[in-house]
């Protein structure tokens, strides 16, 4: 992998999802003046249903993502198709079990009673979920292919003109509009996908031959199910505690601490096809985890500057534009750098379940939640507000991040002094310029000049650790690389 085609795999792939996380803000603004409290909070609900119905392929396609990207490697085309069809198998197969879960929940209560909206919603939920699930099967095969741009358009469609056609329609149409725009955009998606010679067969094998896959793929499942409960858990107390005002204020920050941990996760879909290739012997060990170490020691370095920048900006731009939203603007602070604790274990996160080794890091990463999930509801109950919310869910986020990053790093540096070095240099930055941000914060004044002198006086503060932690990782020579021909 060259130092170009990783810096601009990354980039695209991140800029797909700022894009798309735009849209999605631009429509759930519009959803919250158009449907209300009671209108937005039924939507909530359905949205659930759409992020737990990605987990119905019971760990098949994360098996698919293991698996794959060494077997392409080696042209072993028709173990990779039989894999292929194996993982769609089992994922269709989970997902009629999920909807008719949900099918036997709603009749069962009282949801569709409160909102008056029938079974049509729920249906086409549950046609989104499918469609989900395509799109998640598309995407595991074209990434082991190498083909990240066909999964970035795909991405950027699905959100413009989904939420596009949302954002439009949801003043006439409430929430049928959101829900049909979003199987449209979903459609043509795929559709995007499916022009790629990378596709995927469509026609699945019997479920039991996905099986071996959601084997392979427990720990992937394991693990990003416990960091969808990690970062849910704040949202859900304050639910339960503080009522729908309360996680308004909130949601801002949430936005924001999304929109930090985009960076890393890109890289980190970028680089593991290449880490399960190298568990498999198919692409050198060493290299790749010399590849892993230099892009987190990159991104430890160069993240904290522009959040740092956004959280001082904060203020000024939310009472401009959001008022409404002023009381979360401490929360939002906290919040982004919490994601930035928690960026710190994303890369040693993934090259450990890339490498196999994902069942050491469930135990600790399980007892990391339980103890965040605790502190968010104990606080919660007590203090219901978005800022002891937000310093508690960054505390456990930074928690589950110190966790990840001290097993990962016994896997990825050998030597005890590199490793500590490592760690050091993964939390170092962020903890500098949380000080900064918080110090300058705390200066007084609130006219656009004292905003400039304190960006200006933090990108001075911070420079230091730019320049400590940025040595011998050939940021010049990436950044050449990105705006040169290729």
């Amino acid at each position: 992998m060259s130092g170009r085609s990783f810096v601009r795999d990354s980039a695209v792939y991140a800029l797909s999802q700022y894009a798309s996380r735009a849209m999605m803000l631009a429509r759930g603004l519009a959803a919250a003046a158009a449907l209300g409290p009671a209108g937005v909070g039924a939507w909530n609900a359905l949205v659930l249903v759409l992020d737990y119905g990605s987990y119905a392929s019971l760990g098949s396609l994360y098996g698919l993502d293991l698996k794959l990207p060494p077997a392409v490697a080696r042209g072993e085309s028709e173990g990779a198709r039989a894999s292929m069809r194996g993982a769609w198998g089992l994922t269709l197969a989970g997902g009629a079990v999920f909807a008719l879960v949900v099918v036997a929940y709603l009749r069962a209560g009282t949801w569709l009673a409160l909102t008056g909206w029938g079974w049509g919603p729920p249906f086409l939920m549950l046609a989104a979920v499918f469609a989900q699930l395509a799109l998640h099967y598309h995407a595991a095969t074209l990434r082991a292919h190498g083909d990240f741009g066909a999964v970035s358009a795909a991405t950027t469609i699905q959100a413009v003109v989904g939420g596009g056609i949302g954002l439009a329609t949801v003043w006439k149409a409430g929430v049928w509009g959101l829900l049909w725009g979003w199987l449209a955009g979903s459609l043509l998606a795929l559709l995007r996908m499916r022009c790629s010679p990378h596709r995927p067969p469509l026609r699945p094998a019997p479920p039991i031959e996905g099986v071996p896959l959601s084997r392979a793929g427990f720990a992937l499942f394991a693990f990003f199910m416990l960091s969808l409960i990690l970062r849910s858990m704040d949202r859900v107390a304050l639910v339960r505690f503080g009522g729908n005002e309360s996680l308004g204020t909130y949601s801002l920050g949430l936005i924001a601490a999304g929109m930090v941990l985009y960076l890393p996760e890109a890289a980190a879909a970028v680089l593991f096809p290449r880490i399960a290739a190298s568990a498999e012997g198919a692409r050198d060990p060493e290299r790749t985890r010399e590849e892993v170490v230099r892009a987190q020691r990159a991104l430890a370095a160069l993240l904290p500057l522009p959040v740092g920048l956004g959280a001082l900006w904060a203020a000024p731009v939310v009472l401009l534009t959001l008022p409404a939203f002023a009381g979360g603007v401490t929360g939002l602070r906290i919040l982004v750098l919490g994601a930035l604790l928690l960026a710190a274990g994303t890369l040693p996160g993934y090259a450990l379940l890339g490498l196999k080794q994902g069942r050491r890091l469930l135990p600790p990463a399980a007892a990391a939640v339980l103890g965040a999930v605790i502190l968010v509801f104990t606080v919660a109950s007590s203090a219901p507000r978005a800022t002891p919310v937000a310093v508690a869910s960054a505390l456990g986020q930074g928690l589950f991040g110190a966790v990840v990053l001290l097993v990962g790093a016994r896997e990825l540096v050998a030597d005890p002094a590199a490793r500590r070095a490592m760690i050091v240099a993964s939390w170092a930055p962020t903890l500098w310029a949380a000080l900064l941000v918080a110090g300058l914060c705390a200066a007084g004044g609130e006219s656009p000049a004292a905003y400039v002198w304190r960006s200006a006086l933090f990108v001075l503060g911070y420079s230091p650790a730019l320049l400590r932690f940025g040595r011998g990782l050939g940021l010049r020579s990436m950044l050449r690389t990105w705006f040169s021909p290729a």
